[in-house]
């Protein structure tokens, strides 16, 4: 298990961004929770009991008429995983003409005033929600490269929060009461440090004071979050089997650089050049060797880890592995292009610059900024971006380290000899 530094939450973050462009005001409060196996069910079973109904509005449909009485405002509670914790998120989007009382009335019933007798979450309510939860994990493997992809992120995180299926697991779900949702819940209640945004006209600010003062927080003993230092460790292979066509190959690959640290733009250059919609690997592998339907090349924000995924012929996996780890060691020994350096670098750019376009992805890129420490808007993050060299993306990929290789695949003969 990586080692964790631990860092004392407050108990409550308010964040108001000016969205004076937008026709709409966006809400979102989020409890943070750490991500553990012991509650990552629970969590999962608790965000669809909060959407069943609340002291006001005793059922779903009467939370949706009260939603559509906002002028048709969208809302959703929903869990984000982030690294190894998770939050609880209450958003909102509504009409400027909405007045603010209705808007923090609506969140503040979903938030706090969930339907409950004596502190009990309904029975009936529970089981509902559990055949709900159930039928989606059940299905969750429809989606053969989304599925790949995450089961890919949670081996090579395995033993640390980032490595929980914030989903759940179906052996858990069986056993959970309405007693342990409920009792769970006054747990988040009592210990979940929470954060709210408001993305608006500058009288933004006063609904943040409301909202905070409304939810009446009493939190002591907050959870703590720690910042996990990854060990080093020898690459694993594993394949695991799926009704396919096709092998879906995921290399994930452990930077060592934090996302708080300035090099961090370099490793996301670095994954563009490399993996990028016309990268070398789709130049050398796709289109040179045609090894591969498709690849592509991502960071994750939170954790610094790398991943290469692609589509393959389960004989092909192996070479088209190595022919990854080649492409990257050569870059690593010899440098980068300056057309293929500048051509990333705009790529990244355009990719903060979109930021701005959207009120969703403002306010995630800042609740992201918060929980890192760096808190850098995204003008700041280009400014940065201006910075790194060609020399600095090569730095980066010297750096990278395969951590898990991982197969899904359909074939009975697969191997990874």
């Amino acid at each position: 298990m990586g080692n964790t530094t631990a860092k004392k939450a407050e108990q409550c973050r308010m964040f108001f961004v000016d969205g004076k462009k937008f026709k709409t005001n966006a809400l979102l409060g989020f409890f943070r929770v750490p991500l553990r196996r012991e509650n990552a069910t629970k969590l999962a079973l608790l965000a669809e009991v909060l959407q069943k109904g609340t002291e006001k509005y005793p059922s779903v449909t009467a939370v949706a008429a009260a939603a559509e009485e906002c002028y048709g405002a969208l809302w959703q509670v929903q869990i984000i995983k982030k690294d190894g914790e998770a939050w609880l998120s209450f958003s909102m989007e509504v009409s400027k003409h909405v007045s603010e009382k209705e808007v923090l009335d609506f969140l503040l019933q979903l938030m706090k005033h969930p339907k409950r007798t004596e502190n009990l979450f309904p029975a009936e309510t529970v089981e509902r929600c559990k055949a709900i939860l159930r039928r989606r994990l059940e299905a969750k493997g429809d989606d053969k490269i989304a599925f790949a992809a995450k089961r890919a992120r949670e081996l090579a995180a395995e033993g640390e929060g980032a490595g929980i299926c914030a989903d759940g697991y179906l052996e858990d779900l069986e056993k959970l009461t309405a007693a342990d949702i409920s009792s769970f819940y006054e747990e988040v209640l009592a210990h979940a440090p929470v954060c709210l945004y408001v993305c608006g006209d500058s009288d933004g600010r006063q609904m943040l004071k409301k909202w905070k003062g409304e939810l009446s927080l009493q939190g002591k003993d907050l959870w703590e979050f720690g910042q996990t230092c990854r060990k080093q460790a020898s690459c694993r292979k594993i394949a695991e089997k799926a009704n396919m066509g096709q092998t879906r190959l995921v290399l994930a690959f452990d930077s060592g650089i934090h996302p708080w640290d300035r090099a961090f733009l370099s490793l996301r250059v670095l994954c563009e050049v490399l993996g990028g919609g016309n990268g070398l690997l789709f130049q050398e592998i796709r289109e040179k060797q045609g090894l591969c339907y498709d690849i592509s090349m991502t960071c994750d924000t939170m954790t610094g880890l790398a991943f290469v995924q692609t589509g393959v012929a389960g004989k092909d996996a192996k070479h088209t592995a190595s022919e990854i780890c080649r492409i990257l060691q050569n870059m690593a020994d010899h440098g980068i292009k300056n057309d293929d350096f500048q051509d990333a670098v705009e790529q990244i750019r355009r990719k903060i610059s979109d930021i701005s376009d959207s009120q969703w992805k403002i306010m995630d890129y800042v609740a992201e900024q918060e929980v890192i420490g760096t808190n850098l808007d995204s003008q700041q993050m280009l400014r940065r971006l201006v910075d790194v060299t060609a020399e600095d993306v090569v730095k980066a990929a010297q750096k990278l380290s395969l951590r898990t290789m991982y197969a899904l695949t359909g074939e009975e003969e697969f191997s990874w000899d």
